[in-house]
């Protein structure tokens, strides 16, 4: 997925590039001023600045208002992770402990238990066999 990823962001600012590069007099050749009127302070003009400033900028804009609307999904999926996980660990605990206790009641040795935290192949760089 990260490849994906990166692909398509290469892609994306290829695609933007070859436009520039394409149509040069637009971009870097044309200077355009904006201006805002907010009625309460004076008129600003910005200076004459080249069109590739301004779409550069209005696109990079845009990329942290994105980014911002996607925070709180973010840490709402960060916190549930981490419930889950609490809630995982107690689960084994309590599955070792009733383990324990049913090996005691059969009268068998008590069952292995792992030092550490359970990895499986998934999560672990180097699989057990």
């Amino acid at each position: 997925m990260k490849k994906a990823k990166l692909i398509i962001w290469l892609l994306v600012l290829g695609l933007m590039g070859l436009v520039i590069f394409q149509n040069e007099d637009h971009f870097l050749n044309a200077q355009q001023s904006l201006r805002l009127n907010l009625g309460v302070f004076p008129e600003y003009h910005s200076p004459q600045l080249p069109m590739v400033f301004f779409y550069l900028t209005f696109f990079l804009y845009g990329l942290l208002v994105a980014y911002g609307f996607g925070l709180p999904e973010r840490f709402r999926k960060r916190k549930t992770i981490k419930r889950l996980t609490i809630a995982d660990a107690q689960r084994a605990k309590e599955m070792a402990e009733l383990n324990t206790e049913l090996a005691r009641i059969k009268g068998e040795p008590p069952p292995y238990v792992q030092a550490g935290t359970d990895e499986s192949s998934i999560t672990s760089p180097v699989k057990a066999r």
